[in-house]
């Protein structure tokens, strides 16, 4: 048990470093989870999407499946939210 504890404890303390660093992650290249995309996407809580609507529409959100993970990169997610949010004010527009 005591690698389980251990593991846990590295998790937490993972977790803590990534709440304490500032929120630049959007500049930074690299592949993040679901609820860190979430926090850099959406810097203000209060605005902020649930875990459950990223899951939901994570179909139609560039992502990369490595085994049961999913990852996403938030330049490319950012891009793909922008486009979406065009293409509807065009529509309306027209």
């Amino acid at each position: 048990m005591p690698f389980i504890d251990r593991h846990m404890y590295w998790r937490y303390a993972l977790r803590v470093m990534m709440q304490t660093e500032p929120n630049t992650y959007l500049e930074q290249a690299g592949l993040v989870d679901g609820p860190r995309l979430l926090e850099t996407l959406f810097p203000n809580p209060a605005c902020r999407p649930s875990l459950r609507w990223l899951r939901a529409n994570q179909w139609a959100l560039p992502h990369v499946r490595i085994g049961r993970l999913i990852w996403f990169d938030p330049k490319l997610v950012k891009a793909q939210l922008d486009a979406r949010a065009m293409s509807k004010v065009k529509g309306q527009l027209n």
